[in-house]
């Protein structure tokens, strides 16, 4: 009889463990499920590149987007907020940033700051503010950056940037031009860039650019929450690519890129995007 009762309470044990890992299987498949179906549902994003060592990702004249180093004031407003950390191989360089924009239909605003490191000879700080004006067809839109350079211990001086920028839209195809320059260099260092966006039903987009020393081509294909993004530059061939994961205004990305005889970087996104 007594051993009868152990061997009941001993089956009994097993049994109760038994039903509790199973539902406990339950339950993790049917987060699984949730969370799946919402990323399903949420928009994807390209992310381009937001530091000064790094080539193009979702292209600087994109219509849509956050901020960044290379990135045109002529956007349409997608309100948003992101940090970026970037490094690169082999060497003691990192750079980190926040972009954040606001609006509506018709005005975007956004700002965007970061900091550089290079060992212990240079630090470099840039600030950047950006207002834009947009209709159905046309976006037009201007920054102004604040560049702050030093050498650790010893000099340090300022720079004032701006920017002018306009973008057509004509059904799902974007055409853009962009003026930039450092105020101390001059108007015969205005660097110009021209370019146009394609995108297809949000799941492939593809861009060309080109600033009349390099030509840059990229695009990336999205399904579901998973977007791969490429990008190339020519002649002095380098490359760039991104894996995003987006979900439920989330998003999280890496971006790896290199060029020919040169050091490789690497880039760290994660973005919020907020209701309009």
């Amino acid at each position: 009889m007594w051993s009868v009762s152990l061997f009941a309470r001993k089956f009994g044990g097993s049994s109760f463990k038994m039903i509790c890992r199973l539902e406990l299987v339950r339950e993790i498949e049917m987060l699984f499920v949730i969370l799946l179906l919402t990323m399903t549902t949420a928009p994807c994003h390209a992310a381009e590149g937001r530091a000064p060592f790094a080539s193009l990702l979702a292209g600087g004249l994109s219509p849509k987007g956050l901020g960044g180093f290379y990135s045109t004031p002529a956007r349409y407003a997608e309100p948003a907020y992101g940090l970026a950390y970037y490094w690169m191989d082999d060497v003691d360089v990192y750079s980190w940033s926040l972009s954040l924009e606001f609006g509506n239909d018709a005005y975007r605003a956004g700002a965007f700051i970061a900091y550089q490191s290079m060992d212990s000879l240079y630090r470099n700080s840039y600030s950047e503010v950006s207002i834009a004006r947009t209709w159905a067809k046309l976006a037009v839109g201007m920054s102004y950056g604040l560049d702050m350079e030093w050498v650790p211990g010893d000099a340090f001086w300022t720079r004032h940037r701006f920017k002018w920028g306009v973008n057509y839209r004509w059904r799902q195809i974007a055409v853009a031009g962009m003026l930039s320059g450092f105020t101390d260099e001059g108007v015969s260092h205005v660097s110009p860039i021209v370019g146009v966006h394609w995108n297809s039903d949000e799941s492939v987009s593809a861009f060309a650019e080109c600033d009349f020393d390099y030509l840059y081509v990229g695009a990336s294909f999205r399904w579901k929450f998973l977007e791969v993004a490429t990008s190339y530059r020519f002649s002095d061939f380098a490359v760039a690519v991104q894996l995003s994961f987006n979900g439920n205004r989330y998003g999280v990305s890496y971006a790896r890129g290199f060029k020919h005889n040169s050091l490789g970087w690497n880039g760290v996104h994660v973005s919020r995007w907020l209701k309009q």
